[in-house]
C-alpha cells in the first residue's frame, strides 16, 4: 500500500469531504496523513488519521503592513517585497514535511495554490481535489456561477453560454490587472509566479486561466471531483478529471447542543414519528458562509401559520441568534446551530442556499430541496442542476412572499416526481461508494506513477 498526503483547508464542508476521502483510503490500507489547519486536528485524529498541522498564512498581515509603506519605496524594493510576501504564505514548513514524508501521492484542494506549487516543486506526484460542480469550459456547460440550464432561455443556448464564459474571462483578466496595480506587484498571482520560479515549477505552461476557477487551475495535474457525474449537466469531462462520488462524512465532531435544545429537537422528531406521515417537517439552513436575511426568514416562518400539520426548524448556522429572528409562530423552532445530517433523516423538505455539500446530503437522504440561492461561488450552478434534475425548486429570495414559499413547499410534498428523481440519484450516488470509485481512481494514479518511474 502507498503513502498518501491529503491537504485541505477552508470551509467545514471542504474539510469534511477531504477527511471522508482520507478515511476511505486509509480503510483500504494506505498510510494516510491529513494536513490542515490546527482546527482540523481533532476531526482527523477522530478518524485515526495521522495529522500534520499547516502553518496559517500571514499574507493578509503582509498586505496591511506593505500598504503603509510609500509607493516609491515599494516600487524600488519589489523583489524583497515579493520574498516577504512568499514567506508570509507559510509553505516552507509544508514543503519540508513533503520531503520528509516522501508520499507516493499528494492530494490537495485545487484552490490551495501555494501548497500545490510547493508540493510539485519537491518532485512528488500531485493530484487536485475539486469541491465545486464542473469548473471546466466544455461544450454544453455554462459557467458554474450562473443560474442557467442548457437549452433554457437565450442564456442556455450555445451562443449564450459562450458569451457568459467570455464575459467571465474578461472580468477575471480585469481583476488580475486591478490586483497587480493595487498590490504593486505583490498580488497573489505575482507571488505564486515568484514561488514557482524558486521551486522550478513551470508556471507559464502549467497553469490554465481559461477555466472557471479564480485565478487559474492547472493544465496537467489530474483532478478528483468529489461529486457524482450524474448530478452534472450532460457533458464529457476532460480526460484528466475523474468523478469519484460525493464525500459525505457521517461521523463528525459536532458542536455540543444545550440540553434544552436537544430535548426540543427530539420532541419534534417524536411528534412527527407518532403522526405516521400526518406531520411534515421543514428544515431550513443556509450554510456557514451564507448571510442570513432576517426579512426573508420572517416570510419563511409564516408558511406554517395555515399549515397546522407542518413544523419548521431553522438552523441559523451561527450567523444569528434565535432572538434576532423576531417573534416566532407556534411550530417554528430556531436554533443557533444543528447537526444537519441527523436532522435530514427526519426531514420532508429542506430549504437551503444551494451549497453543493448540502445538496449532496439531501440527495443521500432523499429530501427534496427548495433552494434560495446564496449567489456565492458555484451556488447558482448547483441550483440550476437541482432544477434540471427535478429534485427541487429554485425560489427567489428577494421576491417570494409567504404564500409563494408555501406553494413551493406544497409542490415538493405533493408531486411524486421529486421523490422519484431523488431515489434514482441516490442510487447513483451510492454506487460510487459501493464500487469504491475513489479508491480505484487513486490506485490507478499510483499505478501510473509506478509505470512512469520504471520506464
Amino acid at each position: 500500500m502507498a503513502s498518501l498526503l491529503i491537504v485541505a483547508t477552508g470551509l467545514p464542508s471542504v474539510v469534511y469531504a477531504s477527511v471522508e476521502l482520507a478515511r476511505r483510503l486509509a480503510a483500504v490500507g494506505h498510510r494516510v496523513t491529513f494536513a490542515g489547519l490546527s482546527s482540523a486536528r481533532e476531526l482527523a485524529e477522530h478518524h485515526d488519521l495521522h495529522f500534520h498541522p499547516l502553518d496559517p498564512s500571514r499574507y493578509e498581515q503582509f498586505l496591511e503592513a506593505d500598504a503603509r509603506v510609500g509607493r516609491l519605496r515599494r516600487l524600488l524594493n519589489l523583489r524583497r517585497r515579493r520574498e516577504q510576501a512568499r514567506e508570509s504564505m507559510a509553505v516552507d514548513g509544508f514543503a519540508r514535511a513533503v520531503r520528509d514524508l516522501k508520499p507516493d501521492l499528494v492530494l490537495v484542494n485545487g484552490e490551495m495554490h501555494e501548497h500545490i506549487i510547493a508540493a510539485a516543486g519537491t518532485g512528488v506526484r500531485v493530484a487536485l481535489l475539486n469541491s465545486f460542480v464542473s469548473i471546466w469550459r466544455q461544450p454544453g456547460l455554462p459557467p458554474p456561477h450562473c443560474l442557467v440550464c442548457p437549452g433554457v432561455g437565450w442564456r442556455g443556448t450555445r451562443v449564450g453560454m459562450s458569451l457568459l464564459w467570455l464575459a467571465f474571462r474578461l472580468r477575471k483578466r480585469a481583476r488580475v490587472v486591478s490586483q497587480r496595480i493595487r498590490r504593486m506587484g505583490c498580488d497573489r498571482l505575482s507571488v505564486w509566479r515568484f514561488l514557482a520560479h524558486e521551486v522550478d515549477f513551470d508556471f507559464r505552461g502549467g497553469i490554465d486561466d481559461s477555466q472557471w476557477l479564480i485565478p487559474f487551475t492547472y493544465r496537467r495535474l489530474p483532478v478528483l471531483s468529489l461529486h457524482a457525474l450524474e448530478f452534472e449537466f450532460a457533458h464529457h469531462p476532460p480526460q484528466r478529471v475523474r468523478y469519484v462520488g460525493p464525500m459525505v462524512l457521517e461521523s463528525r465532531i459536532d458542536r455540543p447542543m444545550t440540553e434544552e435544545s436537544r430535548r426540543t429537537l427530539d420532541a419534534i422528531f417524536e411528534r412527527r414519528r407518532r403522526a405516521e406521515g400526518g406531520r411534515k417537517l421543514i428544515y431550513a439552513a443556509f450554510g456557514s458562509a451564507f448571510s442570513t436575511d432576517p426579512d426573508f426568514l420572517q416570510r419563511l416562518v409564516g408558511v406554517v401559520v395555515e399549515r397546522p400539520e407542518w413544523d419548521l426548524i431553522l438552523s441559523l448556522s451561527g450567523r444569528l441568534a434565535p432572538p434576532d429572528v423576531g417573534p416566532l409562530p407556534d411550530r417554528v423552532h430556531a436554533f443557533s446551530w444543528l447537526p444537519q445530517l441527523s436532522v435530514l433523516k427526519h426531514t420532508d423538505v429542506a430549504v437551503t442556499h444551494g451549497g453543493i455539500s448540502s445538496v449532496d446530503e439531501c440527495v443521500l437522504n432523499e429530501v427534496p430541496l427548495l433552494v434560495y440561492c446564496g449567489r456565492e461561488t458555484d451556488m447558482a450552478g448547483t441550483t440550476a442542476r437541482v432544477v434540471h434534475h427535478q429534485i427541487g425548486i429554485a425560489g427567489d429570495r428577494q421576491r417570494d412572499s409567504t404564500p409563494v414559499i408555501q406553494e413551493h413547499i406544497d409542490r415538493l410534498l405533493r408531486e411524486h416526481r421529486f421523490g422519484d428523481n431523488l431515489g434514482r440519484l441516490r442510487r447513483q450516488y451510492g454506487a460510487y461508494a459501493d464500487d469504491r470509485v475513489a479508491e480505484r481512481t487513486v490506485a490507478s494514479l499510483l499505478e501510473r506513477e509506478t509505470h512512469d518511474r520504471t520506464r
